[in-house]
C-alpha cells in the first residue's frame, strides 16, 4: 500500500517537476520570460512555483494565447536611436 503522502499532489513544485508538468523546459522558460509565471521563492539554489500558477499558464496556452517575449534591442541600436 502506498503512503498517504505520495497520493497527494504537491502545491509547490521545483523547476524540474514544473518543466515535466507543462511539457518541457523550453515552454517553462517561455512562461517565466513572458511574465506569466513568477516563482514563489527564488534564491541561490531554491526556486519553487505554485501548481495553480502552472495550471493557469497551461489554461492560457489551451485558450489560444502564446507567451510572447520581447527581444531586447542590441546595444548599438540603443546607443544611436533617436526618440
Amino acid at each position: 500500500m502506498a503512503r498517504f503522502s505520495t497520493l497527494i499532489d504537491r502545491r509547490l513544485v521545483r523547476p524540474d517537476y514544473a518543466a515535466w508538468y507543462v511539457g518541457g523546459e523550453g515552454i517553462l522558460k517561455l512562461f517565466v520570460a513572458a511574465g506569466w509565471l513568477v516563482p514563489v521563492v527564488q534564491r541561490k539554489r531554491l526556486t519553487v512555483y505554485r501548481r495553480a500558477d502552472l495550471d493557469a499558464c497551461c489554461s492560457r496556452l489551451e485558450g489560444g494565447e502564446f507567451p510572447e517575449v520581447e527581444k531586447a534591442k542590441a546595444r548599438s541600436e540603443k546607443a544611436f536611436s533617436m526618440p
